[in-house]
């Protein structure tokens, strides 16, 4: 559900024409919401709204010899095809490159698959926590005496689906002098880059490897880490001394920092830290995160509220980023927009996402040449 259609929407978002391919039955994110009320409805699912924004919707069923016609048609009068069907299941339905390329030399597709188009694992399936465990992310998340625990939302698809926009834009770039390109993302390879790069180099060059450590990061001087508050958490640090000092100074100077054992604050995070988390949760528990912001910035002290996700859609700091898009059904309805801006160039909001087969007339018909008795007898067949 997110992986190919978020590629789709960001290269969308930078001005590209997207055509969105779904069986006649409608995308599975349709069934997948959140819907507003609660009440289920494939045309206003916000998962589906908000993935799909910016592209053209038609329907084909890739079970059959017509709609994979529609699907090659397609591919031969486009530049990219990008989509994550199942590796064993891409020559069933139409989807091998060799072939596609035949009719489009220049054709860029992006193979998005959890592992690979290759090795020992490629016709597994999974789910976004298989993901992340098989690149090694929820090793690092997590209590460090509890189980590794996993993304708090999904979002294995969301970074595979950054890996191949990119490289998609990279494989066009370069068509003029290498042709079209095949482009293989395996999700847990994406995954498996982010967290283990970093990881790796710290293995190699200070001998150390990163274990869980929950709301706290060890091994830094103490405050780091995530506390609660009067009406949530923040984030508090003071890799400083100086910091530390000041904290302690608004505090009062309380007597528990001047024991011995408590001055070593490298020691202390790694040995003291709950004990200290409680002296400091006392403190904060009497101020909102708004507070403690306030406080933190006037005395230059490292903190961050912990920002829940209606706080985060109402920050005025982040007003520009959202986007309001107007569909018949839904009314307006605020979402994301692209987290970049270019000089001299006015982001304008997307159009909205398609209802079901919004636009088989406009592509089978207007585009790739299906006369109108021909569009009707795909939709009585079932075909679209």
């Amino acid at each position: 559900m997110l992986s190919a259609p978020y590629a789709g929407k960001l290269l969308a978002d930078a001005g590209a024409a997207v055509v969105k391919l779904e069986s006649p039955a409608g995308d599975a994110a349709r069934r997948y919401g959140p819907w507003p009320g609660d009440v289920p409805h494939p045309e206003r699912s916000g998962l589906f709204l908000y993935l799909n924004s910016g592209k053209l919707g038609i329907t084909a069923n890739l079970e059959t010899p017509t709609g994979r016609s529609i699907l090659r048609r397609l591919a031969a009068d486009s530049d990219v095809l990008v989509h994550n069907a199942p590796p064993s299941a891409m020559e069933r339905l139409g989807l091998d490159y060799d072939a596609l390329a035949e009719a489009n030399p220049g054709l860029v597709m992006a193979s998005i698959s959890p592992y690979g188009l290759s090795g020992p694992w490629r016709d597994y399936r999974a789910y976004d926590i298989n993901l992340a465990a098989a690149g090694g992310i929820n090793e690092g998340l997590g209590e460090p005496e509890r189980e590794p625990l996993t993304f708090g939302t999904p979002a294995v698809g969301y970074f595979a689906g950054m890996a191949a926009a990119s490289s998609i834009v990279m494989a066009l770039l370069g068509r003029e002098r290498h042709g079209g390109q095949h482009i293989d993302i395996a999700e847990a390879e994406t995954m498996a880059g982010l967290y283990n790069g970093p990881e790796a180099l710290m293995a190699v060059y200070q001998w150390r490897v990163t274990r869980r450590t929950g709301h706290h990061a060890l091994d830094f001087p103490y405050p780091n880490c995530i506390l609660r508050c009067k009406d949530g958490y923040v984030f508090i640090g003071a890799p400083e001394g100086r910091q530390w000092r000041r904290l302690l100074e608004i505090m009062g100077m309380p007597d528990w920092s001047q024991e011995p054992r408590l001055r070593n604050r490298t020691t202390m995070n790694n040995l003291y830290a709950d004990e200290v988390d409680a002296y400091l949760e006392a403190w904060l528990a009497d101020y909102t995160k708004a507070e403690l912001l306030e406080i933190a910035l006037e005395h230059r002290i490292p903190l961050a509220p912990v920002r829940t996700f209606d706080e985060v859609r109402n920050d005025p700091s982040l007003a520009d980023l959202f986007v309001e898009i107007e569909r018949a059904d839904t009314g307006p309805v605020s979402y994301p927009g692209v987290p970049y801006r270019l000089a001299d160039t006015d982001a304008a909001a997307p159009a909205p996402a398609p209802t079901l087969g919004q636009h088989n007339r406009e592509v089978l018909c207007d585009r790739l040449g299906y006369t109108g008795a021909e569009l009707v007898k795909l939709y009585q067949t079932g075909i679209i």
